[in-house]
């Protein structure tokens, strides 16, 4: 979760008003798309972390069971 938060807070949110701040200057380059794909990246990033947190706070709390075939 450390890095979920370390993400948001150094990734997501800075990026998030530098890309507001170049729309609306209509600065639509390289470095705004780069930027964007760096976003997209950190968010799928956080979603993976937090669907993985979410897996074992559920497992850990018996709402989910382990599969038969040895998957822990």
């Amino acid at each position: 979760m450390k890095i979920v938060a370390a993400n948001g807070l150094l990734v997501l949110l800075p990026s998030a008003f530098v890309l507001a701040s170049w729309a609306n200057a209509g600065r639509f380059d390289g470095a705004f798309y780069a930027l964007q794909g760096l976003e997209l990246l950190a968010g799928a990033a956080n979603i993976t972390l937090l669907g993985l947190n979410m897996r074992d706070g559920l497992r850990l709390a018996g709402r989910l069971r382990l599969r038969a075939t040895g998957d822990k």
